[in-house]
């Protein structure tokens, strides 16, 4: 504080020069001690000041005295004027006679702290200074952390301290009392208080909501809860996989979902292994900490990755080769998986050379849960048209087997219009027992061929029921040469149909028509040595042969000499008849060397000598004959 003075004055040629003051204690403001000198203010002024202390001992009091010094010396100082007042030694404050923290134990309460009790000591109460302090034993404890001051006359009051949240620490509250002298009175330490944090509940219900699955399935659970102090943040999932349902593999973490609620469902799938089991466990993790998450709930029972079905192990397209509209598909051998069959699903391709396939397009889809079946496909009419099918199995759970393909069938390609050699058109006989002589086209499937012959509106006779009329008889391949032999016909136009059936359907070719004339005999009897061959007789040869070979596809032959009745001599009668076998010899050639069988060649043959002389009636005789069987 400040001692000041005033009213001084110098003396007679004593001029002020200092002033001296000394301080006296008392216990009580009336018995004081002896005047101890405190010290001496040079000045030459009538008044001053000097800042001063109290006493040293809280309560005490001390008062001062002050004596003016000039120069001219001790003798002339003087006398000693004693303060009018006293100054008090400021007393602390007195700490709370009581301070409560509660509750003792806490998980995430609001903490009060309560105190009463406390006095200001020689000044009044301004406030109190509030700290903490912690420890993990209740007994070692971490230095005082000032949480507040405040500002209060009362001599007692409350507060609300934040506190620590970590589980398994103490915590006390110290209190000191503060006088309007910022004098702070010793701490009054509080009682221990325990933040007791307890774990989440774990969830009491964990299911998945299929036991047999081909996509994902729902997790869910409820039941979980809070633990005190320790709020439900987040549920941790995991999985583990088996391929028995009893033999487990490690726990592998799924993931992590981020929600307060005490329950939940998570969108989950099975095992990426068909057959395999998948399990999940989840426990709740909540705000205190790993320390404090609960335990691991197991789900009740498990989801087992759907196995797909088995395709048909036979699937079959019949017939190879078809002639009608439906084709029959046929199957067997197929099983399901994990779950029933639902559906089976029939596509099919087609190709126009069996090798190069259009792509596949759907066909139908039957609804069975059979593990065979059949069905009637409507199949492709275009002739040559290869069509294959594929066959999938489609299970309850809209998983689909791989596909097996059938055999490839075929719309049947009737075969191509067979060629007729002869009889050229319009062609005549003179043979009663006309040949035909016939080669097969081409049947486009493989397959053989059964040629069929019919005469004016006759029957059909074919090469496998009547193989003694066919040269080369039974089932014929492409290009084949036969020579079919009619029964004996009657003089007169007739008609010959000739067509090719395929050996499985007997699909019919084209049929080829020719009209051609059996002719009666133009030759009068030669009897020998009664008949006289004549000019007459060679023209009527000459036009049968050249009607022979245009039967037979030859053109006519040309003649060497015109021969004129009465005038054409005898003598040139063997050139004629030579020139006449000539023309003949390659029809004979084209009968015989047509087919390789032999069954209606024309019987080797020996031409008779012709001599000199006139024409030989036997000679004449040999080529009638011969004309009439070719």
């Amino acid at each position: 504080m400040t001692l000041s003075w005033s009213g001084a004055s110098s003396g007679i040629n004593n001029t002020i020069s200092s002033y001296e003051i000394q301080y006296s204690d008392s216990t009580d403001n009336l018995t004081w001690g002896a005047w101890t000198a405190l010290t001496t203010v040079n000045t030459t002024a009538t008044s001053g000041s000097v800042s001063v202390d109290p006493p040293s001992t809280r309560g005490n009091y001390r008062r001062f005295q002050v004596r003016t010094r000039g120069t001219a010396g001790a003798s002339y100082y003087s006398g000693w004027k004693v303060s009018t007042n006293s100054v008090r030694r400021n007393t602390a404050p007195s700490p709370a006679a009581s301070a409560v923290a509660s509750p003792a134990e806490y998980s995430n309460e609001t903490i009060t702290l309560t105190w009463s009790g406390a006095s200001g000591g020689t000044s009044p109460v301004k406030g109190y200074q509030i700290a903490s302090r912690t420890s993990l034993d209740n007994s070692t404890w971490s230095a005082w952390n000032v949480l507040t001051i405040l500002i209060l006359s009362a001599s007692g009051g409350s507060y609300n301290p934040v506190v620590s949240s970590t589980p398994g620490t103490y915590t006390q509250f110290g209190i000191w009392t503060i006088d309007t002298f910022d004098v702070y009175s010793v701490e009054k330490i509080s009682n221990s208080i325990y933040c007791d944090v307890t774990a989440c509940g774990a969830p009491t219900v964990c299911s998945v909501s299929a036991a047999l699955a081909e996509g994902n399935v729902t997790l869910s659970w409820s039941g979980a809860a809070n633990g005190a102090g320790n709020a439900i943040t987040s549920y941790e999932i995991q999985y583990s996989d088996s391929p028995d349902n009893s033999s487990w593999g490690d726990w592998t973490a799924l993931t992590t979902v981020s929600t307060s609620a005490t329950n939940g469902s998570l969108s989950v799938s099975p095992p990426a292994t068909r057959g395999n089991y998948r399990r999940f466990r989840i426990r709740t993790r909540g705000a205190a900490g790993v320390s404090f998450y609960s335990d691991w709930t197991v789900s009740s029972n498990t989801v087992r990755r759907n196995t797909l079905p088995t395709p048909p192990t036979s699937f079959t397209a019949a017939p190879a080769i078809y002639e009608g509209v439906v084709v029959t598909l046929a199957w067997s051998g197929a099983a399901p998986g994990t779950s029933a069959i639902k559906q089976y699903v029939i596509q099919r391709s087609t190709s126009t050379d069996g090798t190069n396939w259009s792509a596949y397009e759907a066909l139908t889809i039957v609804v069975s849960s059979s593990t065979s079946g059949t069905y009637s496909a409507n199949a492709s009419q275009i002739a040559g048209t290869y069509t294959r099918y594929r066959i999938s199995v489609t299970d309850t759970l809209d998983a689909v087997s791989a596909y097996v393909i059938s055999g490839t069938v075929k719309k049947n390609s009737p075969p191509s219009a067979p060629v007729i050699v002869c009889p050229s058109s319009s062609g005549s006989s003179y043979n009663t027992t006309p040949r035909f002589m016939i080669t097969t086209g081409v049947e486009p499937d493989g397959q053989s061929q059964i040629v069929e012959v019919k005469i004016d509106t006759g029957t059909w006779i074919n090469s496998v029921d009547n193989p003694e009329r066919f040269s080369t008889n039974g089932y014929l391949g492409n290009g084949v040469k036969t020579v079919y032999q009619a029964e004996t016909l009657a003089a007169g136009s007739h008609s010959i149909t000739i067509r090719c059936l395929d050996s499985d359907i007997e699909s019919a070719s084209p049929e080829v028509v020719r009209t051609f004339t059996i002719l009666t005999t133009p030759f009068e009897t030669i009897t020998a040595n009664e008949t006289h061959v004549k000019a007459a007789h060679i023209q009527t040869l000459r036009t049968a042969v050249n009607m022979v070979r245009s039967y037979y596809g030859l053109s006519p032959a040309t003649w060497s000499e015109e021969i004129t009745v009465g005038k054409t001599t005898v003598k040139n009668w063997p050139f004629h008849i030579t020139e006449l076998r000539k023309a003949i010899e390659p029809v004979i050639t084209a009968v015989n060397s047509f087919d390789s069988s032999s069954s209606f060649d024309i019987p080797p043959l020996t031409w008779l000598s012709i001599g000199a002389g006139r024409p030989k009636a036997d000679v004449i005789q040999q080529i009638h004959n011969l004309i009439l069987t070719l």
